[in-house]
Order: structure tokens, then sequence, then C-alpha cells
């Protein structure tokens, strides 16, 4: 991307975010975005801890959970690298107590399907009332305990099915085979060499870990209105499975590390394995267009193919990809267990792309002064020079880019509706009324629009006074 128009593409996406938090029902939120691993965004937004005011900052340290699973199919990948394991070795070869399991099929179970979730095995196991808080994550005893006399949920090797559990078995082999703890092995391989100094395996309360210190306060849903704050607890032996915490520019170098030609972590042909489709993941009633491969999501955003995760923990929701093609990565972090971390990661990817194809380097003639935000009662509108012509790009929510609009020139500062859609204004006109090179008002099909500063101090007085918005 010409770095003129990434730099028009941050700033939309800096002032969409600023609006979506002003007018959003979150706690805090931080995103990054990166390209061929340099940072060239990275922005927080609202509060760590509401209770002790304490603001959110890009240095402040997440529960990322499932992107966990990442790490531990690295880990799996590594000793597969050093030949001391083989991704179609069945696991029981390495977890002597699922030897002679009552349930035959576990004799059949690999370690390639335990890292694609094709294993059967169940989820989180027969009570899973620790992700709600109602009792601790099992210690390696009760896991093992529970294992033992729990049957595959469905027959291996034939579909996904997703699970924390899976992830808690490679845990364990990766132990068996390594001779070292789960924590001292990730560290020592991944964590310590990308010097991903806010990254660590699992909260512990008892820990000296520096970035612990960090760590954002996690909310709950709001109950019914206001929010409460939930605890910050271990994951203990399922840390392979969704302990991680990390920070958002920490994710942004670990999965340029994971893209192929970076000579990191792993070989390129590791890394094309893990990055390859092995199954689908399907949801009833939605179209299909994400799999799994070896620990990481793959989705299809229209034509092209990213690699990522996602996270779900009591108080954090959050979700990174990676695009290989442009070498973008991005990452949002939310502390609430309802963030919308997924609707933040997809429209600024979104906004990047539309850039990437649409935006010029250098708007033509005086275009330049004609961009920005414009409001009036019923939302906002984007000016942006695109191509050979002015768009007014419409969001709505968590949407972006929700609907634009293609503005054909006519003469001076009016343009021309060309494309829209059939409910909106198609053949009309858009008069922008500049004085002193400044944009004043922007008549969108009638309509008067304002500067978003112009427009918060019409607000401000008629919240002052009471009278109306408008005219």
């Amino acid at each position: 991307m010409d770095p003129k128009v990434r730099s028009r593409a941050i700033q939309y996406i800096r002032t969409w975010l600023e609006e979506r938090y002003a007018e959003g029902d979150v706690p805090g939120f931080v995103v990054a975005v990166s390209q061929h691993g340099e940072l060239v965004f990275q922005e927080a937004y609202g509060y760590a801890d509401l209770e002790r005011g304490i603001r959110m900052t890009p240095q402040h340290v997440f529960r990322v959970a499932s992107h966990s699973k990442t790490f531990t199919a690295t880990a799996v990948m590594m000793l597969a690298e050093e030949g001391r394991l083989r991704v179609d070795d069945r696991v029981v070869d390495y977890i002597p107590w699922l030897r002679g399991h009552k349930d035959p099929r576990w004799a059949n179970v690999t370690l390639r399907q335990l890292l694609s979730h094709a294993a059967g095995v169940i989820r989180d196991g027969v009570d899973t009332d620790y992700w709600a808080l109602a009792r601790p994550f099992p210690d390696a005893r009760r896991f093992i305990e529970e294992m033992k006399e729990t049957d595959l949920v469905l027959d291996n090797n034939t579909k996904m099915k997703y699970t924390n559990y899976g992830y808690t078995l490679l845990g364990m082999v990766i132990e068996a085979v390594s001779g070292q703890t789960y924590r001292d092995f990730v560290c020592e391989r991944i964590i310590r060499p990308l010097g991903l100094q806010h990254t660590f395996p699992d909260y512990r309360p008892d820990d000296n870990q520096p970035a612990a210190a960090d760590l954002v306060t996690g909310y709950s849903r709001p109950e019914p209105k206001a929010r409460f704050p939930l605890p910050a607890i271990s994951t203990q032996a399922m840390a392979p499975a969704t302990g991680f915490c990390s920070t958002a520019a920490d994710l942004c170098a670990y999965f340029t590390a994971q893209m192929v030609g970076s000579g990191q972590l792993l070989s390129d042909e590791s890394k094309k394995e893990m990055q390859r489709p092995a199954w689908p993941m399907l949801s009833p009633g939605a179209p299909r267009n994400t799999d799994y491969g070896l620990g990481f999501i793959i989705r299809r955003y229209d034509n092209r193919q990213v690699f990522g995760h996602s996270g779900g923990f009591p108080g954090c929701i959050t979700n990174t990809l990676a695009d290989p093609q442009d070498g973008w990565v991005v990452t949002a972090l939310t502390n609430a267990i309802d963030g919308p971390a997924e609707a933040i990661l997809s429209g600024v990817y979104r906004v990047l792309r539309w850039f990437d194809e649409h935006a010029n380097a250098d708007p033509p003639g005086d275009w330049a002064i004609l961009e920005g935000v414009y409001a009036n009662l019923w939302g906002r509108l984007r000016m942006v020079a695109a191509d050979d012509a002015l768009v007014a790009v419409h969001a709505r929510g968590w949407d972006p880019l929700a609907m634009v609009e293609k503005l054909e020139w006519v003469e001076g500062h009016t343009f021309k509706i060309v494309e829209t859609s059939s409910s909106a204004s198609e053949g009309e006109l858009v008069h922008v009324h500049v004085q002193d090179g400044r944009v004043v008002d922007v008549r969108h099909g009638g309509s008067t629009h304002w500067p978003m500063a112009a427009w918060r101090e019409r607000m401000a007085e008629a919240q002052a006074t009471g009278s109306r918005t408008g005219g």
C-alpha cells in the first residue's frame, strides 16, 4: 500500500473508532495494526479499570484465551521439526494414562486430529462451570481423572468439533516430549526469542511476572444495565488451550513471525501446513467462509484468505488476523465478556482493503480539503477521494462501510450522486460549501451536514438552551 494511502486509511480508522467508543457501551479496548512488522496504528479507548478510573493504554495486558492454541500448535510443530514427534502419531504414545481407555476409539486419536479439532473430544469437560467462575479451572489431577472417564463425543477424524480439552492434552504431550513444563517450553522457545515482553502463558496470582501487573479488569455483560468486574484467575492445566495473556503490539509481532517467509519460529513448510484449511467451521444458517488448520482459524474476506485466532474469556473478548499477501496484522482486544472484538477487527481490515483498492495517494485538484467527517441529526457521512470520484461513506454501528456512494463531479464543489442505495438520493446533488480553504457545510441530497467540530458545538448549544438542533 502506498504510504500516503495507508496514512489516510489509518486516519479513517482512528476517527471511526473514536466515534464507536463514544457511542458504544464497551468499558475499553485496544486496537493495533502492523504491516510487514511495522506497527502503524496502536490506540487505546476507554478504561482498563472502571472502579479505579484507570484509563486504557496500549501497554495493558488482556486475557487472549484461545490465541493460546496458536502457541501450543507452534510448540508441537517445533518438536516435529526436531524429529521428537510426528503430527500423525497417536496421542496414547505420549500420554500413558490414556492407554487402555474404556473407549477404544481413543487409541486412534492422533496429534493432528487434536491440532485441527477433529478428534471428537469433549469441548470443556462434563462440568464447565469454571467458565462461569463458579469453580476453579481444573488442575492436572482433576483433568486426568475426568479424561479417564470421558469417552469421545464423536468418532474421530469425521468432522471438526472445537475442544479446549483436546488442546489441554497437547500441552501434556509437549511436556512429555520436551521434559519441560509447558510454561518453560513456550517461554524459552517462542516468547523470549520474539521479545514478547508482555506475553505470558497464564495468569497466576502469586506469580512475579511483571506484565501481570498491567492486566486489565474484565467485565460482565450489563446485568441488567450495570457491568460488574470479574476476578483474575488461573487456567491451571488448561493454559495450553486458553491461558495466554498479551498486548496488541505483542500479538502483532507474534503473528508477523508466523507468516511464511519471516524466517522466525518455524520453517515455511510447517507454517504452510498449519495455515492450510483442514476442516470447515460450520455454523447453522451461516455461509461457509471459515476453516480450521493446525492451531489457526483460516478465513476468507472476499477473495483474500487470512489466518489468525479469536479468544473468549470471562471479561475479555479478543481477535487477531494476519494477511500474508499484504503483510497486515490486525488485532482487537476488549475487556468485556460481550466485547465487539470481531466487529472491530472486521471493520478495520475492511477499511484497509478498501483504501488499498480504491483510494488515491494524492486526491485530484483541491479534493483533499473536502475529505472529512460531517454530521447532522440523522448520522454521519465521510467524504473520501477515491479513484476518479469523490465518495460519501455512511457508517452504521460497527460497519464502517455500510454504504459507499459514488459522487460524480459537476462543477466547482458540486457533485452528483451516481451510485447509491435504491432507498437513498441517487441523481441528486451534493454541494460542498468551502470558505477560506475550509468546508463550512455539506448539502447532501438537500440535507445539511456540518463538520464534526461545528456539529458538536450545535449539539452542546441545543442541550444548554433546549432548542432544536437543525436549521
